[in-house]
């Protein structure tokens, strides 16, 4: 199957990682594959990292109408040219030029993924893009499902759940993960017996981290050997919210419990090492990309419900889910894991065994695969072929 996946993100974001997801998965299956993205932004030189292979020479995709005509003639070629099987759009701007490029006899069959947290606008033009005029809808999450079919009136065969992927690499024998956990351990200077929780991601508001903050000021009077481990992948000029952060820690009094480390490259290896992963978001959160790799890691989860992290961590299964996104709240559902080594020890396995019935690549190709081959037959998304 030929397919161009349009990906035409500034930033590399969780949407941005799907879409690379998708492109890495039908590569290794021996699909054709074109990426398209924008010249000189994060998204490219991701792509370009993970050896994906993009298409060059194309108009930028802006908002300015001088350039629409260049691009819709751009893409029309590309189509005639390459005669895809299957477009599949990630980003919004894009989806009308390549639904207008796209038309004719042999045209491929066009599919929006859609992992954004933002409301749909029900207006005609989106009921008529995300309708009749496209094959159907990819939805990284059941809440993101519901937005547009509440939204715009799909039919819920027409939206297809698929949710992102994880690496599954076998778990390492408990007594190599005890001597790494050990190894962490003195590189931090920790406790030896202490417990460890991380939080995983850029410091940035909707991330949590001053909620979590106060979460920890509540629950170390019971557990004054708990450590929050916060691993912050920062880009330059997104880490200015850390100052004021380690400042709240100090106010609270936790900043004696809290280390500001960096991203480390064996951050799947330090996340497995970890007695709780902690995702404390406020907002977005449809792809959860960090919750699904804790739970491959065969680490619990404890999360705010925002976004889909209700759905992906099973409360009493993976995980546990706090009642609401505030700090009390949040105390509430660590509590239960700070105290009970058996129960985390169940969480853990039981979030490892989750993240292989419904998070594995092979599930998540097999999904995509199904989605396109209804798409090119006329069939709704979400019809088993």
């Amino acid at each position: 199957m030929k397919v161009l996946l349009s990906s035409c993100f500034h930033w590399w974001n969780a949407e941005a990682a799907y879409a690379a997801a998708v492109a890495e998965g039908l590569l290794r299956a021996g699909h054709d594959v074109r990426v398209w993205t924008q010249a000189g932004t994060r998204n490219e030189a991701e792509l370009r990292a993970r050896g994906l292979p993009l298409l060059a020479g194309l108009p930028p995709a802006t908002a300015s109408p001088r350039h629409w005509p260049g691009l819709l003639r751009a893409l029309a070629a590309l189509n005639r040219r390459e005669r895809f099987d299957v477009v599949n759009v990630f980003r919004s701007p894009e989806f009308p030029f390549h639904l207008l490029a796209g038309r004719g006899p042999g045209a491929p069959a066009l599919v929006r993924t859609r992992g954004s947290a933002r409301p749909v606008r029900g207006h005609w033009l989106n009921r008529r893009l995300y309708g009749r005029w496209c094959a159907g809808v990819i939805a990284p999450a059941q809440v993101a499902r519901r937005a547009l079919e509440d939204g715009l009136g799909l039919a819920p065969e027409r939206v297809r759940t698929i949710y992102y992927p994880v690496e599954l690499p076998p778990l390492p024998p408990a007594e190599v993960r005890r001597a790494r956990r050990q190894a962490l351990v003195a590189e931090l200077k920790l406790p030896p017996d202490g417990l460890l929780l991380g939080l995983v991601g850029r410091i940035a508001p909707e991330k949590g981290h001053g909620l979590l903050l106060e979460a920890l000021a509540q629950v170390l009077p019971r557990h004054p050997w708990a450590t929050l481990l916060v691993f912050a992948k920062s880009y330059p000029g997104e880490d200015t919210d850390r100052p004021l952060l380690q400042a709240r820690a100090e106010a609270l009094g936790v900043a004696g419990s809290v280390r500001w480390l960096g991203f480390r490259d064996d951050m799947r290896q330090v996340m497995g090492c970890l007695d709780v992963g902690v995702v404390p978001s406020v907002a977005s959160e449809i792809i959860c990309r960090v919750a699904v790799e804790f739970l491959a890691a065969g680490t619990p989860v404890v999360a705010c419900p925002t976004g889909a992290l209700g759905e992906v961590v099973e409360d009493g299964v993976s995980g546990a889910v706090a009642r609401d996104a505030s700090p009390a709240a949040l105390a509430e559902a660590l509590e239960p894991l700070l105290s009970d080594r058996a129960l985390r020890e169940r969480l853990a396995r039981g979030a490892r065994r989750r993240a292989e019935e419904r998070f594995s690549q092979d599930h998540f190709l097999r999904e995509t695969l199904a989605a396109y081959a209804n798409a090119r037959a006329g069939r709704p998304l979400g019809a088993v072929p």
